[in-house]
C-alpha cells in the first residue's frame, strides 16, 4: 500500500507540472486531455488503493481500468496531432503513449472476451511487460523538457514563469527521489526477504512432491486437473478416512509441476510421519496453474468448479468419509477456502482459512461449518478486514467460528498458526452432520 501511494502521488505531481506547461503555452486540447486522463488515473488508483483495504468495491475496478485507459489514448491522440505534435518530443511522448494504451486496451479486451485459464496467465504476462515498458514515457517528457532548457538558453529567455517552472520541477524532483529512495529502499529490503523465503520453501516443496503421488482428472468437458494425493500411512480399503484438501498459493511459473503446488503447508505438515500415524487421512493438493486462483477473489479466474469434481471423483474410488472433507490454505488458498466452504458448505466438515478473506454475504450459509481462522494484524498482501469481517458476520448469523489475530505479524504466520496448540485435534475431532 504505502509505494502504491508514493508512486501514485509522484505521477500526480508529474501531471500536475504538465498541466501547467499545457495551459501556460495554450495547448487547450492537450491540457483538457491530460487533466480527464489524470483524474481518470487517480480515481483508479484510489479504487485499487480502496479494494485491498476492504470489500466492496470490485465492481468498480474493471470500469475505471476500462476509463483510465481510454482516457489515456486520448490524451496520447491529442499530444500526436494537436498543435503540441509540432514539438518532436512531445509527438513521440504522444506516439509512444498511444501504443502502450492501445495495447493494454486490447489485452485487457482480449481477457474479457477469452476468459479461460490460459488466456488470463497470458493477459497478465503482457500486461506486466507492456506497462513496464510504458514506464519509459517519463523520459521521453524529459527529452522534450531539456530541448525547451537548450532553446531557452540560446535565445537568453529567463522569464519569471520560466523561473517558477524550474524551481518547482527541481523541488518536486528532489522530493521524488526522496520518496523513491526511501520507500524503494524498503521494498528491496522485502524483495531479497521474500527471495530467501522463496529458496527455503521451494526446497520443502521438492521433498513434498517426492513423497506424493502425482494424478491427472479429466471431466467430461476434457477440462484437466493435474494433483497431487498421499494415501493413509497403512491404508486400509475397509475403512473410512478424512480428506483433507490443502490449496496451494503456487502457480509460478506453469511449467513447472512442483511450484504449482507451492504453499502448501498444511499437507506438509500432516505428511510428516508422527502426523501420518496420528490423524491417517488422504491428502490432495491440486495444481494452480497461473493467472489462476479457488475463487473467492474478485475478477480472479478460477477453477474451484474442476476441483470439486475432482473431489467427487476420489469420493467414488477410495475409501474417504465425506462428513470428514477438510480445507485449509494460505492467502490464495485462504481466499480458496473461504470460497469453498462459502459455496459448497455442504461438502465440508471443517476449514481453516489462513490470510484470506471471505464475502460476509455468504455468511449465513456457513454457520454450521466449524471454521478456525488465522490472520496477522500488519499483513500487507490481504488486508486483516478479510477475516474480521467475515467472522463477524458469521457470528451475527449465529455461528460460532474460532478466530485467532496475531497482533506483531504480519503476512507470514504459518509457523505460529502451525504451532497453535489443539489445532490439529481439533480440525481431525469435525463431523458434518
Amino acid at each position: 500500500m504505502p509505494w502504491i501511494l508514493v508512486t501514485n502521488a509522484i505521477a500526480l505531481m508529474a501531471a500536475m507540472l504538465l498541466l501547467k506547461y499545457y495551459y501556460y503555452y495554450g495547448y487547450k486540447a492537450t491540457f483538457s486531455a491530460a487533466l480527464i486522463s489524470t483524474l481518470a488515473n487517480l480515481i483508479y488508483a484510489v479504487v485499487i488503493c480502496l479494494m485491498l483495504l476492504s470489500r466492496g468495491w470490485e465492481s468498480y475496478y474493471l470500469p475505471m481500468l476500462l476509463f483510465s485507459l481510454s482516457a489515456n489514448a486520448i490524451y496520447a491522440l491529442c499530444l500526436t496531432f494537436s498543435t503540441t505534435g509540432k514539438r518532436y518530443w512531445l509527438r513521440i511522448s504522444g506516439i509512444f503513449m498511444l501504443l502502450i494504451s492501445l495495447l493494454l486496451l486490447s489485452v485487457t479486451i482480449w481477457s474479457l472476451f477469452v476468459p479461460t485459464v490460459t488466456v488470463n496467465g497470458t493477459a497478465g504476462k503482457l500486461s506486466r511487460w507492456i506497462t513496464t515498458a510504458g514506464a519509459l514515457t517519463p523520459l521521453l517528457f524529459i527529452m522534450h523538457f531539456q530541448s525547451e532548457i537548450r532553446l531557452l538558453k540560446t535565445v537568453n529567455i529567463n522569464t519569471p514563469p520560466t523561473k517558477w517552472i524550474g524551481i518547482l520541477s527541481g523541488v518536486a524532483g528532489l522530493l521524488a527521489l526522496i520518496l523513491t529512495f526511501t520507500f524503494g529502499t524498503m521494498l528491496t529490503s522485502e524483495s531479497y526477504s521474500s527471495i530467501y523465503w522463496e529458496k527455503q520453501n521451494f526446497e520443502k516443496t521438492k521433498a513434498l512432491a517426492q513423497l506424493f503421488e502425482a494424478h491427472t482428472f479429466v471431466n467430461n468437458q476434457g477440462d484437466t486437473l493435474y494433483y497431487r494425493l498421499l494415501k493413509p500411512l497403512d491404508y486400509d480399503p475397509g475403512k473410512q478416512y478424512p480428506l483433507v484438501i490443502s490449496l496451494p498459493y503456487g502457480g509460478q511459473p506453469g511449467t513447472d509441476p512442483i511450484r504449482q503446488i507451492q504453499g502448501a503447508a498444511a499437507a506438509e505438515m500432516l505428511s510428516t510421519d508422527m502426523n501420518r500415524k496420528k490423524y491417517p487421512a488422504f491428502l490432495f493438493i491440486p495444481h494452480c496453474p497461473p493467472g489462476s486462483g479457488w475463487g473467492g477473489i474478485p475478477n480472479y479466474p478460477s477453477i474451484d468448479s474442476l476441483v470439486y469434481e475432482a473431489i467427487h471423483s476420489l469420493d467414488e474410488q477410495l475409501s474417504i468419509d465425506t462428513t470428514r472433507r477438510y480445507v485449509t490454505g494460505i492467502s490464495r488458498g485462504g481466499y480458496g477456502t473461504w470460497n469453498f466452504i462459502c459455496t459448497h458448505p455442504e461438502m465440508f466438515a471443517a476449514a481453516i482459512p489462513v490470510c484470506g478473506g471471505g464475502d460476509p454475504a455468504l455468511a449465513a450459509k456457513i454457520t454450521h461449518v466449524a471454521v478456525w481462522a488465522f490472520h496477522g494484524k500488519h499483513d500487507k498482501n490481504v488486508p486483516v478486514s478479510g477475516s474480521r469481517d467475515i467472522i463477524n458476520a458469521i457470528k451475527k448469523a449465529g455461528g460460532t467460528p474460532r478466530y485467532t489475530e496475531y497482533p506483531d505479524e504480519g503476512h507470514n504466520i504459518w509457523y505460529q498458526v502451525s504451532i497453535t496448540p489443539g489445532l490439529l485435534d481439533w480440525l481431525f475431532a469435525q463431523r458434518r452432520e
